[in-house]
């Protein structure tokens, strides 16, 4: 659908995945949630316990420092695998953010990189940091408007979910694209990394 003003045309795309709830305990299921939603919007139902018991442990799209291990243990989290391994024998297929080889700063790339994964049909998986130190949350991102389809603009807007209850949120990319250290803005649950430089994303193709 898209709706005229005086400037320009937006166009948006709601993928067809519902808000969902997370369980709490465990150091919480954000993860694991998500995988659930998007293997639902693919026709298959797979628990939040299913997901944590096949990665062996909490369900991130990061690696775990020490530190940050330890430091979840006590709450029921920690541990697992690699989270893409864990897609595949799930079998998913997916395409997973390419932090590696981007130019800094990622996030223009990261915006584009969203956007035409949504364009397709592929819901996000994602990753924010709410302060400098702690790691964040992740959540799924579901739609987006946007004016162009083939460029970044931060004014762009993309709609995700917090898992904690039904509510929709829809951020600007100008201000999802922040500085932790700085936080100049409220963000919903956190905000991306400008320089991103971490997998923070992946998108969740239809299975084989």
């Amino acid at each position: 659908m898209s709706r005229s003003d005086s400037e320009q045309t937006i166009s948006s795309i709601r993928l067809d995945i519902p808000p969902r709830r997370q369980w709490g305990h465990g150091h919480g299921y954000c993860g694991e949630t998500v995988v659930q939603a998007f293997g639902l919007y693919n026709g298959a139902w797979i628990s939040q316990q299913i997901v944590r018991d096949v990665n062996k442990g909490e369900y991130l799209i990061h690696h775990l420092t020490p530190e940050d291990d330890q430091q979840r243990r006590p709450l029921g989290g920690g541990g697992g695998g690699d989270p893409l391994t864990t897609l595949t024998t799930l079998k998913f297929s997916y395409i997973a953010w390419d932090y590696q080889n981007a130019c800094q700063p990622q996030f223009p790339a990261y915006g584009l990189w969203i956007k035409r994964c949504l364009l397709q049909g592929f819901p996000i998986i994602f990753r924010t940091k709410l302060d400098q130190f702690f790691g964040g949350h992740i959540m799924p991102i579901t739609g987006i408007d946007y004016s162009n389809e083939n460029t970044f603009d931060e004014q762009d807007t993309v709609y995700y979910y917090s898992l904690f209850n039904r509510e929709i949120l829809k951020q600007p990319l100008s201000i999802l694209g922040s500085d932790p250290a700085e936080r100049r803005v409220y963000c919903n649950w956190g905000c991306v990394p400008l320089d991103v430089s971490i997998r923070f994303a992946f998108n969740m193709r239809r299975f084989p």
